[in-house]
C-alpha cells in the first residue's frame, strides 16, 4: 500500500503543479494593477527560489509575506526599469527606417536591459541589499554567467514573441501564460539561479577579495522566510 501513500511519485508530482498553478494564480492577480508588477515578479521568485531548495511548505502564505516585506523597494526597481524599457522602445520606434550606428547602440540597450529584467527581481528577493547595489551586481551576474543569461532570456522572450507573431500563437500563448505559464518560467529559471547564487555564497565563504566578492555587502533573506 505504501506505493498508494502521499509520498507516492505521482502524489509529489501533482502537488508541484499544484503549487505553480496557485503561485501562477496569485501571480496574476497580484499584478492586474500593472504598478505591482515589481512585487509580484520579486514574490514569485522568493517562492520558486525556495521551491528549488525545497523549503517551499506554504505557497500562498510565503508569497503574501514577501509581497508584504517587498513591496516598496521591488517596486521602485520596477519603475527604473520600466520607465528605462519606455525610452528605448520609443528610441527604436523612432528610428526604426534608419539603419546607422545609433540603432546599433539601442540594439545593444535593449539586449543589456533584457539580460537586467531576467535576474534583477530574483537577484532583489534572494538578497539584502541597496537598489543600486542590487542593479550592479545584477549586471556583474548576467555578464558572468552569459551562456545561463541567454537560455533565461529566452525562455522570458516565449510569451512576448507568441504575442507578437499572429494571432493564432497570442489565442493560444495567453491562456497558458494565464493559468501556469509564468510560475512555471520562474521555476525553471530558478534551476539556473539557484545554482548561480550558490557559487557566490561558496565564495564568501572561502574568503574573496571584495574586488570579486560582488556579494560582499547583501544579507540573504532566507533565513527570516524560515518555517
Amino acid at each position: 500500500m505504501k506505493k498508494f501513500g502521499i509520498d507516492n511519485p505521482f502524489f509529489t508530482f501533482m502537488s508541484r503543479v499544484g503549487d505553480i498553478l496557485i503561485l501562477n494564480i496569485l501571480f496574476v492577480a497580484t499584478s492586474i494593477p500593472l504598478v505591482t508588477i515589481g512585487m509580484s515578479l520579486s514574490a514569485m521568485y522568493r517562492v520558486t527560489l525556495r521551491m528549488t531548495r525545497k523549503e517551499c511548505n506554504y505557497v500562498a502564505k510565503e508569497y503574501f509575506r514577501a509581497c508584504g516585506e517587498e513591496w516598496k523597494q521591488s517596486t521602485f526597481i520596477w519603475l527604473i526599469m520600466l520607465v528605462t524599457g519606455i525610452l528605448l522602445v520609443f528610441d527604436v520606434t523612432v528610428g526604426r527606417d534608419m539603419w546607422n550606428i545609433l540603432n546599433i547602440a539601442v540594439g545593444a540597450l535593449i539586449f543589456i536591459w533584457g539580460m537586467i529584467f531576467t535576474y534583477v527581481f530574483a537577484v532583489q528577493a534572494r538578497f539584502e541589499n541597496t537598489v543600486k547595489n542590487i542593479l550592479k551586481n545584477t549586471v556583474y551576474i548576467a555578464i558572468r554567467h552569459f551562456p545561463f543569461t541567454v537560455v533565461m532570456l529566452v525562455l522570458n522572450l516565449v510569451p512576448v514573441v507568441c504575442i507578437l507573431f499572429n494571432s493564432v500563437t497570442m489565442a493560444l500563448a495567453t491562456p497558458i501564460y494565464i493559468v501556469v505559464g509564468f510560475a512555471l518560467t520562474a521555476r525553471i529559471n530558478s534551476i539556473f539561479l539557484n545554482r548561480i547564487f550558490q557559487k557566490y555564497d561558496s565564495e564568501k565563504k572561502v574568503g574573496m577579495d571584495n574586488e570579486k566578492q560582488i556579494m560582499n555587502n547583501s544579507a540573504e533573506k532566507e533565513d527570516k522566510y524560515a518555517d
